[in-house]
């Protein structure tokens, strides 16, 4: 598959990602759906823990606590605003991502970008995220002042 191919289908994946975490913060998360885009288990990496995960229903239920806990601190939007992709081998690649997240505090809109780095895996016609790198989420929300 062509660098160019490849960054497209990387892009239409994170486009779908996005919106469905958008209809997450708007609406009741449609779990089922979102639960998809991840592999049966999965790594999560941030400065502070290393987990481990498997895709079942606890996925679900920290996941609808999650899109719970954006919409309370709120959360109004995420955006991807770029993909990069790093070649691992034929089968896996790290997608770079940088975001946009907005928030509203006291009435203010409030945008934070930051960068997360998704591990994945291609299954048949798509990909599957089976880790992700991020940085401190909770401190990058104090010190915006979001928290």
């Amino acid at each position: 598959m062509s660098n160019d191919v490849l960054k497209k289908k990387a892009e239409d994946f994170f486009q779908t990602y996005e919106t469905k975490f958008n209809e997450a913060l708007n609406d009741t998360p449609d779990l089922e759906v979102i639960v998809r885009f991840y592999s049966e288990e999965f790594i999560s990496v941030n400065p502070l823990v290393v987990k481990t995960g498997i895709n079942n229903e606890s996925l679900k239920d920290a996941m609808a606590e999650a899109y719970e806990y954006y919409r309370s601190i709120g959360t109004k939007h995420m955006e991807c605003l770029d993909v990069s992709i790093t070649v691992l081998d034929d089968k896996h690649f790290v997608a770079h991502t940088k975001w946009n997240s907005v928030y509203e505090k006291n009435g203010e809109e409030i945008s934070i970008p930051f960068q997360s780095n998704y591990l994945l895996q291609e299954n048949d016609t798509t990909f599957k995220i089976f880790g992700w790198i991020t940085g401190d989420e909770q401190s990058l929300l104090k010190e915006n002042g979001i928290i």
